[in-house]
């Protein structure tokens, strides 16, 4: 039986499922790996069936549909392995890219529990408008390292089917590198803890039934709306002081629980020196987090905000930037809840 990388092998089992791809029906019965094999045996095991091991097996409490249990099985099953977590409890949040689980602590890690963004296989991601965001940006392969070789860099330009996967592998780990760089620099976002096979774990923020919503679906404090409208003012400029910016902050893309805030998503972070549209990106986010506090009686001026910070870090501005519209960039769909 083949062992397949966890992304062709959700992939296939999509294609089986919808009647796509090219794969033979023979073969595409094969397409398992060892936890998806494991789950099975289980699964239709009789009271006789030999004792595998309960500590070794990984047995996720949430299920879903058949098709996410296998994403599951696939792509948190290494963290099972590694003892990172020892569960997974429940789907906190679907998204276009990615989904969000909140997964049950092992002991070693001194944590109750981690959230997962498990980020969905090719065949089911829906990326709009990506390459306006990688303007600029390194290639980086599953170690965080730039990618040199010639070869891959020629499939990427080619859109190969290897060219395909080296890109989201970047795009993933572009998040986790940007999260690790905030954290260390003391910003308001999750803490990293680790990443793989289009996967990054992460702090939880909020409780098992009740996890933290998002900043557009909760009602903070009046009092509080200047000091936190102060406060991501301030994670804009940690992001600026590191040459990058969000590229699609908006109140949908903060987390608020008891006070607190932490700014997630980062897949799309933008180099701030060398993607020509990363001023009118920029401008954008202020206006999103301006537009949000207005119901707070909160009057700003973008414009000046984004003008100001971005001279402020000396970061090169476009010749025509005091015309530049807020429309010139598209509003973007935001993830299902």
């Amino acid at each position: 039986m083949r062992t397949l990388k966890p992304a062709d092998a959700i992939e296939a089992a999509w294609d089986q499922a919808t009647g796509g791809g090219r794969r033979r029906k023979r073969d595409r019965k094969k397409v398992k790996t060892d936890h998806m094999v494991t789950d099975e045996i289980l699964q239709h095991a009789g009271p006789d069936a030999v004792d595998l091991g309960a500590q070794s097996v990984f047995r996720p409490t949430f299920t879903g549909s058949r098709y996410e249990r296998e994403w599951i099985l696939n792509y948190l099953g290494r963290f099972y392995d590694d003892k990172q977590i020892s569960d997974v409890l429940r789907r906190v949040k679907g998204g276009k890219e990615a989904n969000v689980y909140c997964c049950e602590a092992h002991p070693d890690t001194g944590l109750d529990l981690i959230a997962a963004k498990v980020y969905r296989p090719r065949a089911f991601r829906q990326l709009r408008n990506d390459s306006q965001y990688r303007q600029g940006r390194e290639l980086l392969d599953e170690r965080g390292k730039v990618v040199r070789d010639d070869g891959l860099l020629y499939a990427v330009r080619k859109k190969s089917t290897v060219g395909k996967e080296a890109e989201h592998t970047s795009w993933v780990e572009h998040e986790y590198q940007t999260l690790l760089k905030l954290w260390e620099a003391g910003a308001d976002v999750p803490q990293p803890l680790s990443r793989g096979s289009s996967t990054i774990l992460m702090e939880y923020l909020g409780e098992l039934d009740m996890p933290a919503q998002t900043l557009h679906s909760v009602t903070v404090p009046r009092a509080a709306a200047g000091p936190l409208f102060d406060q991501l003012l301030h994670n804009v400029e940690l992001l600026l002081k590191l040459g990058l910016l969000h590229g699609d902050l908006s109140a949908f893309n903060v987390l608020y629980w008891d006070g607190e805030i932490k700014l997630i998503d980062f897949p799309q972070v933008v180099e701030a020196r060398t993607n020509q549209d990363a001023y009118p990106i920029f401008r954008r986010d202020i206006a999103r987090l301006c537009q949000y506090f207005v119901r707070y009686g909160l009057t700003a001026n973008p414009d000046q905000i984004a003008a100001r910070l971005w001279q402020r870090h000396h970061l090169p501005l476009p010749e025509d930037w005091s015309s530049l519209a807020l429309e010139a960039l598209p509003e973007e769909d935001e993830d299902e809840e």
